[in-house]
């Protein structure tokens, strides 16, 4: 019975909206497109090399985001106008909001693989927009209507997520083109956040001691080694400051790590800044310790020199070939990897990873002094 009321609902709703009622493909060329950021923060950062290359295939096409879970991917491209449709938001809600999104005629959506939600498929199509780009894979059917142009996921040797969204734009434009790896993020300047905290530009690192909101995850490195890390620059560099960077659900972590290191020099500002903020944090710090995470894209997108510490997963091709991130890891015990497809093709999830591996022995075996001889030469 469920499969036959799915069927007449994306008869009726492919009748009425993708035939009936959809705008037509524009003739004159893509002039406004529509760019998802329903992601991690991370992979958003590294979506922005797509939207650059776009803006110089398609020169005065105006790019509009759309966001609405809980990881800040609107604050990173601040410049770019953003619409928010909160992923929680009840169905009456949405169709009305995709419905009033007519008006905007946008000429094309993009719906990379990790941020294309159902309700933005469909919505998309309410909204009347008539070139639907999406990533497909083999194993997950969909109904024939939702993509315009279907891309299939290709896998590669190398992991490249930003080579997985140019694939989208080279699937609209008909033709190869030159391919960068260069993500951005929009920043403003302001230094009130280092004025605040007594922080003097140049002066301070920053140090991301907690990973997936403090949630278990096998890419954190240990507690025990960011401490002996603190304490051994500290003692080292007597000028130096030290700035702890989390969401709020990473603080019990940094608290843990921070507690009993009674020094002005360390200031403890998980879960305590805007993203604003932290892009000013680490635009004007001497460098960025953290894990693979959205941080560490922020980081290079900033272009600031990073000590990216890697676990049970592998750095994406673009930070491997980035002369300013420099990663450190160890043999891994775990197999396979984390990948780009967590929970599919055969990759496991972090929480997979976590109880095969509780206390990460790659993570356990990158040793203070390690990380610390990374820092003597950035310093």
């Amino acid at each position: 019975m469920t499969n036959i009321l799915k069927r007449i609902f994306h008869f009726v709703y492919e009748l009425v909206f993708d035939r009936w009622l959809m705008r037509p493909v524009p003739s004159e060329g893509i002039h406004h497109v529509l760019i998802s950021a329903y992601t991690g923060l991370g992979h958003f950062i590294l979506r922005t090399a797509f939207i650059k290359k776009l803006e110089e295939l398609y020169p005065g096409c105006r790019v509009t985001i759309i966001a609405g879970n809980s990881f800040g991917t609107e604050f990173i491209l601040e410049k770019y106008p953003t619409l928010i449709l909160k992923q929680e938001s009840n169905a009456l809600r949405k169709i009305f909001f995709f419905l009033k999104l007519r008006k905007e005629r946008f000429d094309a959506v993009f719906l990379a693989f990790d941020a294309a939600p159902k309700f933005l498929i469909r919505g998309s199509i309410l909204a009347g927009i008539p070139i639907r780009v999406g990533h497909v894979f083999d194993h997950i059917p969909i109904p024939s209507y939702y993509y315009t142009i279907k891309v299939p996921v290709v896998q590669r040797k190398t992991r490249s997520e930003i080579d997985l969204n140019l694939d989208l734009l080279q699937a609209l434009y008909g033709k190869s083109f030159q391919r960068d790896y260069y993500p951005f993020v929009d920043t403003d300047g302001d230094t009130t956040i280092l004025e605040i905290n007594g922080l003097m530009k140049d002066a301070y690192v920053c140090l991301q001691m907690g990973s997936s909101n403090g949630q278990s995850s096998p890419k954190r490195w240990l507690e025990g080694h960011y401490r002996g890390l603190i304490l051994k620059l500290m003692e080292s560099y007597p000028g130096l400051g030290v700035v702890a960077l989390g969401d709020k659900g990473d603080s019990p972590i940094v608290n843990r790590i921070c507690e009993g290191i009674k020094s002005e020099r360390v200031k403890n500002l998980s879960g305590k800044t805007s993203m604003g903020e932290t892009k000013s944090l680490i635009s004007y710090c001497k460098f960025l310790i953290c894990h693979d995470s959205g941080l560490l894209h922020l980081g290079n997108a900033l272009r600031k020199n990073v000590i990216a510490i890697y676990g049970p997963s592998n750095p994406d091709f673009y930070a491997l070939n980035l002369p300013s991130c420099h990663v450190l890891r160890k043999p891994c015990d775990c197999t396979p990897l984390l990948g780009l497809f967590p929970g599919m093709l055969s990759e496991p999830t972090e929480e997979e990873v976590v109880l095969k591996c509780p206390i990460p022995r790659c993570m356990e075996r990158l040793t203070v002094d390690e990380v610390y001889e990374k820092c003597m030469e950035l310093l």
